[in-house]
């Protein structure tokens, strides 16, 4: 199946969805609050809103039994995070997926993991759903002492704070080269904060970064947990807006410790007048509007999921432009940085790619064409908000990747102006 997407400008209002991110730090939270007998009778409602967030609530749902199976679907947060947290709680799990989660990197999670009393079996078992074994783990996870990189997955990261505080005994998580996506371990902190756990953050004497976790915690859910708007997936309404219309998303918080709030900052540097209205409740509606953009230089190395968007923004600002440190991105749904450069030449986008890097020289139009998301939900995103600057249609095929985040995204997308239609050939099935 392909959607044909018919250039339109992008106007209207619009509500930032929830954030996946905080999403799946609350959900983890709030089930071991539950399992350790603190959860609110009546606290926060999370909806499914997302394949991924599905995914959780799924396999924490599995944490109710003796052996659990914990079907990640495609989510590495879900894999990642859970991992540890698992096998804080259980002598052993089995951990499936899809798609391209099952050839996802976990190690050196995994290795660190075996130092503190687990057992790995590398799968290979599929079942009737297409779901892959990724791995078996036998033992419980032990205290001690922990030691991550930095620059493979602040989500390894996160997965052992929530985990370590289980375990009986104080443990430490040094970090031993710069922590990138530092955003992201924020959050984690806060979410962990909040719900009672301490967690020290100190400097080793060689200067590396270390968390310090006391044993024995409790998951206190407080009252009054609220869901953050989700900056990533607002980025691409601000974009739009920018690119060729007037757009505004209501329900960001400026305050907010995800990091991809970097969107609005990098839209200003860039020549953009973004207007911002505060509520009382501090939450933020930001209007973006058409505007000639100028190019610019952005590391992605902390902001790895506003690539895309940034990508179709520098393709049409004047001058030059690079991303530069995209390193990480070559292990996200897609070999990102590849996708990208895919997607924007089918649009005769003035792009190279270098490694890590991706070059621009802007236009003030593209052609439209053929482009393929590769199964990738932000880049399917990125593709249906660059059909604003084209001169024709765009055919994007695999479309409905868009559902691991963001399911309702071609919905907004016509509810702001835009033009779709779906295309369907002879061997598929319209369901």
């Amino acid at each position: 199946m392909e959607i044909k997407f018919t250039p339109r400008k992008l106007e209207g209002t619009i509500d930032a969805m929830p954030s996946k991110s905080h999403a799946h730090r609350l959900l983890i939270a709030q089930k071991l609050s539950q399992l350790q007998g603190y959860a609110q009778e009546k606290g926060l409602e999370i909806p499914a809103f997302s394949d991924d967030i599905e995914a959780t609530m799924n396999c924490l749902a599995q944490l109710d039994k003796h052996t659990p199976y914990l079907q990640c679907g495609e989510s590495g947060s879900t894999l990642r995070f859970l991992l540890p947290v698992v096998m804080a709680l259980k002598d052993s799990a089995c951990f499936m997926g899809t798609g391209r989660l099952p050839d996802r990197p976990i190690s050196p999670l995994k290795e660190e993991m075996e130092l503190h009393g687990c057992s790995f079996k590398m799968g290979s078992y599929k079942n009737d759903d297409n779901f892959k074994e990724i791995c078996s783990i036998k033992g419980r996870l032990a205290s001690g002492e922990y030691a991550l990189p930095g620059n493979i997955s602040s989500q390894f990261i996160t997965g052992l704070l929530f985990a370590l505080p289980l375990l009986d005994g104080e443990s430490t998580l040094t970090i031993t080269t710069k922590l990138e996506s530092a955003g992201y371990v924020d959050m984690t902190l806060d979410v962990l904060h909040r719900f009672g756990l301490e967690i020290y953050t100190e400097t080793t004497e060689d200067g590396f970064l270390m968390y310090r976790v006391p044993g024995n915690q409790i998951y206190i859910e407080p009252e009054h947990l609220a869901l953050e708007g989700d900056w990533s997936n607002a980025a691409f309404w601000l974009a739009a807006g920018v690119l060729s219309g007037d757009v505004t998303v209501c329900g960001l918080d400026l305050n907010s410790c995800q990091r991809d709030k970097e969107i609005l900052n990098i839209l200003i540097e860039m020549g953009a007048t973004p207007e911002i209205t505060t509520r009382p409740n501090g939450l933020s509606d930001i209007r973006s509007f058409a505007c000639c953009l100028q190019g610019t230089e952005i590391d992605v190395s902390q902001i790895p999921d506003l690539a895309p968007v940034l990508a179709v923004l520098m393709s049409s600002a004047e001058g030059t432009s690079m991303i530069s440190h995209g390193e990480r991105l070559r292990f996200k749904e897609s070999n990102r940085m590849k996708s990208i450069y895919a997607m924007l030449s089918a649009l005769e986008a003035d792009i190279s790619y270098g490694g890590d890097r991706l070059s621009f020289t802007g236009k003030a139009f593209l052609e439209g064409g053929h482009a393929d998301s590769r199964n990738d939900h932000r880049i399917a995103m990125a593709a249906a908000v660059a059909s604003c600057l084209c001169s024709g249609d765009v055919f994007l095929e695999n479309p409905i990747a868009v559902t691991k985040s963001y399911p309702d995204f071609y919905n907004d997308f016509i509810d702001l102006g835009g033009e779709l239609e779906y295309l369907w050939n002879q061997n598929s099935e319209k369901n």
